[in-house]
């Protein structure tokens, strides 16, 4: 399982030689940090306040150095609407590796997956452990599809994605130590444990 960092390319340099791992980046239009010269993913910034112009600016950026995904727009504890802007903006990131980021409602619509390199799990808290996210992961990966999570910041998150989770970010591993050491941890000492989905 890889742990993407929304960090500055000198910070996840750092932390690459510090913890002897191999960190990648996520981009994000919130902080805006330069390519850290690793493999990255692009996120969209919809969970706080979605940028059009910023993200764009980070599509253009991905053209040339293509990203393991890129997340389209979304609306958080919404697959309906999220679907919508899916349709919306697909035009947008034609010959860009896309991500459908999932939300809480997504087992009540279909998932052209066809159209996806990746999903993202989005979604409330309760979401990201639940039967229906999982479901959706694995049917992603049934199709060689990435498995992406976010706001994994603690070591019992990870346990619950060991296994069918391909990348995890969190905010609180991209700033604390001390998080970031024991989702290593767990990860480290999970991984050849067998899922408990």
């Amino acid at each position: 399982m890889k742990i993407m960092l929304d960090c500055s390319p000198k910070k996840i340099k750092e932390y690459r030689e510090r913890y002897n791992y191999d960190f990648w980046q996520l981009r994000t239009p919130l902080t805006g940090y330069k390519l850290a010269g690793v493999p990255y993913g692009l996120d969209n910034g919809c969970l706080k306040r979605f940028n059009q112009a910023k993200w764009e600016k980070l599509l253009d950026d991905a053209e040339i150095h293509r990203p393991k995904f890129v997340c389209l727009p979304d609306i958080v504890c919404d697959a309906a609407r999220t679907l919508d802007l899916f349709d919306a903006f697909e035009l947008r990131t034609n010959g860009l590796p896309r991500a459908l980021v999932l939300q809480d409602g997504i087992s009540n619509h279909r998932i052209d997956y066809s159209k996806l390199e990746a999903v993202f799990v989005g979604g409330s808290d309760a979401f990201k452990i639940s039967p229906e996210a999982i479901a959706a992961c694995k049917a992603a990966k049934m199709l060689g599809k990435w498995v992406h999570v976010g706001r994994v910041n603690t070591a019992e998150r990870v346990s619950n994605w060991i296994g069918l989770a391909d990348s995890i970010d969190g905010s609180g591993i991209s700033k604390y130590d001390h998080m970031l050491e024991k989702v290593i941890n767990a990860i480290e000492n999970k991984a050849e444990q067998p899922r408990l989905f």
